[in-house]
């Protein structure tokens, strides 16, 4: 066997050397010629200054090649103590697992895999490198080694972080320290019923003209909560859609994302009965009644009960949300085709061909290049909304107070307010023109998203493995 291995190879570099001699090249001749390695090494032409105005320089070992990867991760902590607090790290997740991309998403959001499960599935990694930086790299004895880098140029998976998708979890992301973006998305959330000018922060104010036999009576009317016959003004849950900017999510040891400038715009929120809706809907509005008080008319009418009439409401409401959302729960992310790095340094680095914010800080830095697709967001739970309700009471004033809406009663109406007739009006306060420029603002905290749900990385029945 041995012999005809030998014979073969013999043969084969005969032809190959008869079919075409060797020559020699000169060292310019072969600095001509370019080729492919899997393995390469080189020096970026790019530097970074440091606050020390040193020159930082970049050499990185490449893999020319694509690698496949699914892989589950019970605990990563990286960067724990030091200098930055005993107890916490700069990373630390639990249940961490990557895999390959869904073949689909259902209705909410959620990831779905095909027949053989997420487990079957692997995510694909794109010429992985390992780059180290070197400050004063021009001298041996001054050369130091500040920071190294594991990446790749693409990954194209499903990174998640958890199993469960519920309010807070105890897995999950529990500490981030690094840079990515989430790219810009819409959603929806249905608000939670609640009461309007039920409270002091919530009264509102208005001008009034009582007409008794042909005589006027102008008068500022406001609303007192504190009286017996306030009962407020019912504001039913409602569908709300937003619109999520692009936002970055980046410092050290972080536990939350800050969302800001999420906009929506209601274009009507009930404050009576319509005849759109249900009888059981209808029958929210029945025992709504705002009291109100003004200078005396005629020495004896000085306050009026008020009713919404059918089909009241306010319209096209503008607000500004700010969102912070726990890090805990945030379950999927997709990567589809970022670049991405994990770094270690021992000073602030801005390596090479990274975004113009993402400056990595001491310590350990996770990365991510390109925008992660969140999808469509939908709050599982209804939203609690009542901390805009002071601003909305300040907004509906302003409208009231405005003389082309001056609310003006008849004789009847003006004289039934001594027996305690209520005034019934009907009112669309549109706040259009109010909100424009200024939207009523709100902060929400943390909420259940339905497109979180985490499918396992595992075979069978387990949910981390």
């Amino acid at each position: 066997m041995k012999k005809i291995l030998v014979a073969t190879l013999v043969s084969s570099m005969w032809v190959s050397g008869n079919a075409a001699t060797f020559q020699a090249l000169s060292d310019s001749e072969l600095a001509a010629v370019d080729g492919q390695a899997l393995l390469n090494f080189s020096k970026d032409n790019y530097t970074y200054t440091n606050a020390n105005s040193e020159k930082v320089e970049f050499f990185k070992l490449g893999l020319g090649a694509e690698l496949e990867l699914n892989t589950n991760i019970k605990s990563l902590q990286l960067g724990c103590g030091g200098d930055k607090g005993a107890g916490k790290c700069d990373i630390d997740i639990s249940n961490l697992s990557i895999s390959g991309l869904p073949s689909s998403y259902d209705a909410n959001g959620v990831p779905v895999y095909d027949a053989d499960g997420r487990a079957s599935t692997s995510a694909k990694i794109t010429n992985p490198f390992i780059e180290f930086a070197i400050k004063n790299g021009g001298k041996a004895s001054t050369r130091e080694v500040v920071g190294f880098r594991l990446g790749a140029a693409e990954i194209l998976g499903m990174l998640t972080a958890g199993t469960e998708n519920t309010a807070n979890p105890t897995d999950g992301i529990q500490s981030f320290s690094g840079y990515m973006k989430m790219a810009a998305t819409q959603g929806d959330v249905n608000t939670k019923q609640s009461t309007f000018g039920d409270s002091k922060t919530e009264e509102i104010k208005g001008n009034l003209t009582a007409s008794i036999l042909g005589l006027k009576f102008p008068r500022q009317f406001q609303s007192d909560s504190t009286a017996a016959d306030n009962k407020g003004v019912t504001v039913p849950s409602i569908n709300v859609k937003f619109n999520m900017p692009e936002t970055v999510v980046s410092g050290s040891r972080l536990t939350e994302a800050k969302v800001p400038g999420i906009t929506a715009s209601i274009a009507s929120i009930p404050l009576a009965a319509n005849s759109s809706m249900t009888q059981a809907q209808k029958d929210l509005f029945k025992n709504d009644q705002l009291l109100v008080t003004f200078d005396p008319i005629l020495g004896l009418a000085k306050k009026a009960i008020f009713k919404m009439g059918e089909g009241s409401d306010i319209q096209n409401l503008n607000m500004e949300i700010t969102f912070n959302q726990a890090l805990s729960m945030v379950h999927n992310i997709p990567l589809t085709g970022t670049g991405g790095y994990l770094s270690l340094q021992s000073e602030t680095l801005k390596w090479a061909g990274t975004e113009v914010q993402d400056t990595a800080q001491k310590g350990w830095w996770m990365s991510f290049k390109d925008p992660i697709q969140l999808g469509y967001l939908q709050a599982q739970e209804q939203v609690d909304i009542s901390a805009v309700l002071p601003q909305v009471a300040n907004l509906v004033s302003d409208f009231l107070l405005d003389e082309k809406n001056r609310i003006t009663t008849g004789t009847g109406e003006s004289l039934g307010t001594l027996f305690n007739t209520p005034v019934v009006k009907l009112l669309n306060i549109d706040l259009g023109n109010y909100t424009q420029a200024k939207p009523a603002t709100i902060a929400l905290a943390s909420q259940v998203l339905q497109n979180q749900k985490v499918v396992s990385n595992c075979f069978g029945g387990l949910k981390f493995c």
